[in-house]
């Protein structure tokens, strides 16, 4: 009798580690399941749409060299504008295979991760983010830590052109897997607070490796300006209903520093942008970013502070408009 209580006992543990496996594979599509588990499924999800995007997408570039005489294992690549060609390239694909992952995997409308209302959102975004870059240099600059030299000589469009193109895909890429992949998963069953810590979450754990050579002040700063401008991003979002206009937001505000002003766009000190003004920080320190540049700033973290309390203020009011009003 005791062998057969055994025996079910093993065989009822072996049913629930097999259900917790079967809940958290990142290829079934059910939600009904502990929220633990849910989350783990959508851990898992979300690295293999950000990982396999990036590795498909560069695997796809670096066979794309052959045919065209080159061997990226020897070391051998495209420089110059078929360089920049090939890295905003790098970008795009991705983007599209996260895109693919949604639909195939979650088996959902890509309006479901807010992937709609087109141009017009994307120019808002546009808009927002080039009023905050704006605001954000001009004061840093008029602190004197951060040196407007000129307008650049014989500036080389075609360049700033191609490095626009990148910044436009890499910035929807970050966008799709943190805005739309992570957020859109979880708001549902974990709710919007919930889903926007664990996808402000994924968006910094990037950053962090290129703030560390800043300095401790600069890190404190750094990850308070990447959580400020991640609620922004969502806020926008949400505003709109689009995922376009973060993205609008997102590119414009590295357009803006990399290619408008030459600055270090989150602490990336080793790629030199070609830009239409040369400016440049003096000296090290929290008012300038260090090398992590304005991102890094205090002077960042007021502006970013009073834009997102704007948009909360904004989205908060229309929120309760719109309760007034179906009651």
């Amino acid at each position: 009798m005791k062998s057969n209580c055994i025996a079910v006992q093993k065989s009822t543990g072996a049913g629930k580690v097999g259900q917790f496996f079967k809940n958290v594979s990142p290829f079934n599509t059910r939600d009904e399941m502990p929220k633990i588990q849910f989350f783990i499924k959508k851990l898992l999800g979300y690295l293999l749409a950000n990982l396999g995007s990036m590795v498909l997408g560069t695997a796809v570039i670096v066979l794309m060299h052959y045919p065209l005489g080159l061997d990226p294992l020897k070391g051998e690549a495209f420089g110059g504008y078929a360089g920049q060609l090939f890295t905003a390239l790098n970008y795009l694909l991705p983007c599209l295979l996260v895109l693919l992952y949604w639909r195939l995997f979650e088996k959902k409308k890509l309006s479901e991760m807010f992937v709609k209302k087109g141009v017009g959102c994307y120019l808002i975004g546009l808009l927002i983010g080039a009023v905050l870059a704006a605001a954000c240099i001009a004061s840093v600059v008029l602190t004197g830590t951060v040196r407007v030299n000129g307008l650049t000589a014989h500036p080389d469009i075609l360049s700033i052109l191609l490095s626009g193109l990148m910044f436009i895909f890499q910035s929807a890429h970050e966008e799709l897997l943190c805005r739309g992949v992570a957020f859109s998963s979880l708001k549902n069953k974990l709710g919007t607070p919930a889903a926007f810590a664990v996808s402000t979450a994924f968006f910094m754990v990037p950053h962090i490796s290129s703030m560390q050579s800043s300095g401790t002040a600069v890190e404190a700063v750094g990850m308070l300006n990447n959580l400020l401008i991640s609620a922004i991003f969502l806020l926008v979002m949400l505003l709109t209903d689009s995922i376009l206009a973060s993205c609008g937001l997102h590119f414009i505000w590295n357009f803006a520093l990399a290619n408008i002003f030459g600055l270090t766009v989150s602490g990336a000190g080793s790629l030199e942008y070609t830009s239409v003004i040369n400016a440049e920080s003096v000296g090290r320190n929290v008012v300038n970013g260090s090398s992590f540049g304005i991102e890094g700033s205090i002077v960042t973290t007021f502006f970013y502070a009073v834009c997102a309390a704007v948009l909360f203020v904004i989205l908060r009011r229309r929120s309760s408009a719109e309760t007034e009003r179906k009651c």
